[in-house]
């Protein structure tokens, strides 16, 4: 074909193609979203209705003696706009002395611990200043749902003097984070707490004197469940013993997404487990009346006592706030409800627990 022809047909499609994608027009629509925001919520805690807590020496006890017991009591509230995990830290002030700690001498003392008194000094031995030693500690929560609140929505005892388990003493509590639990957006903990100088404190301990600090700490919901072995006659944590399990999930998500469990069940024969919600009103059976309108969330697997594996049963719960979580063989279950009580072989939530469903789906 000449050249020129073929040049002329080119320069034809391109005009034409031009002409053509100047007259087409497609079918559309355009929406617009306006006005999405993001809101970051607040953690914020108030105690004794003081924000900040000014409670510098609001607990000194003096003249403690064998025998006897201090009270401090406080109460929390969550003034911000997410539930709140509170846990509790005692510490030994690391400013204060051992001569502050002694805080003098009398001749009794110096005679318990080997030294001689002339009638004004003592001179040899051995002090004794640790007096968080001969201190025994008692520490129970309850949680309400508001200020005007006069029937606690969850309760539980973490430690108790003189009660069916092992009594502690401050000095095997310092620096440990004790979980209090979890309180609902407005609502209020209160803090029940009392010291007892142990009957079998001897003289070495006359005038001795501790300084410590009290730190509250509030943290978001972290999809983090303790379950514990509790007596059920008052919900006590049994601090004697060692049986308990951890599960990790969303908080907030699409579905519920279970990411562990872990730890250790009071059966050891091998038996199923299931974990279970069950709603924040029920606390103890009456008559046969087991707990019903639970959910399932998931089957647990263990061995020898210990937890092996586990299969998620629910993804889709909805939204549920203020629930218990239990861990109890699958056995005792009829459905999500409980057909024999057997408390012994459960654990139980250290506080409540909230799942929330994504608003965006």
């Amino acid at each position: 074909m000449n050249k020129k022809i073929i040049a002329s047909l080119v320069t034809i499609l391109v005009v034409g193609a031009a002409a053509i994608g100047g007259t087409i027009a497609y079918f559309s629509d355009v929406e617009v979203s306006t006005g999405n925001t993001f809101t970051a919520g607040t953690i914020d805690i108030a105690v004794d209705n003081e924000n900040p807590w000014v409670s510098s020496g609001d607990y000194t006890f003096a003249d403690m003696k064998p025998g006897q017991i201090e009270y401090s009591n406080f109460t929390i509230k969550n003034v911000g706009t997410n539930p709140v995990n509170v846990v509790k830290k005692v510490a030994l002030d690391s400013t204060f002395t051992e001569t502050e700690k002694e805080n003098g001498v009398n001749e009794p003392e110096c005679v318990k611990y080997g030294g001689t008194w002339s009638g004004s000094a003592c001179t040899g031995g051995t002090a004794v200043n640790n007096l968080e030693a001969v201190i025994k500690y008692d520490l129970s929560v309850k949680v309400y749902a508001d200020d005007s609140a006069t029937t606690p929505m969850w309760e539980q005892v973490l430690y108790k003097v003189n009660g069916s388990g092992t009594d502690v003493t401050l000095a095997t509590l310092l620096n440990t984070n004790m979980a209090l639990g979890m309180i609902p957006v407005g609502g209020r903990m209160d803090v029940i707490e009392s010291y007892h100088m142990d009957a079998a404190a001897d003289n070495e301990y006359q005038s001795d004197k501790m300084k410590f600090d009290i730190t509250l700490t509030g943290t978001q919901l972290t999809g983090t469940l303790v379950l514990e072995d509790k007596d059920p006659s008052d919900w006590r944590v049994k601090s004697e013993n060692t049986v308990n399990a951890t599960v990790n999930y969303g908080v907030k998500d699409a579905t519920l997404k279970i990411t562990g469990i872990t730890g250790n069940v009071p059966l050891t024969g091998g038996e199923a487990y299931s974990l279970i919600t069950l709603p924040e009103s029920y606390s103890t059976p009456s008559g046969s009346g087991y707990p019903g309108n639970g959910i399932v969330l998931a089957t647990v697997t263990t061995a020898a006592g210990s937890i092996t594996g586990y299969t998620q049963v629910t993804t889709d719960p909805g939204t549920f706030t203020n629930m218990k979580v239990w861990l109890v063989p699958t056995a005792n279950l009829t459905g999500a409800t409980l057909n024999t009580w057997n408390p012994s072989n459960y654990l139980f939530d250290t506080g409540l627990t909230d799942y929330y469903k994504s608003t965006g789906i």
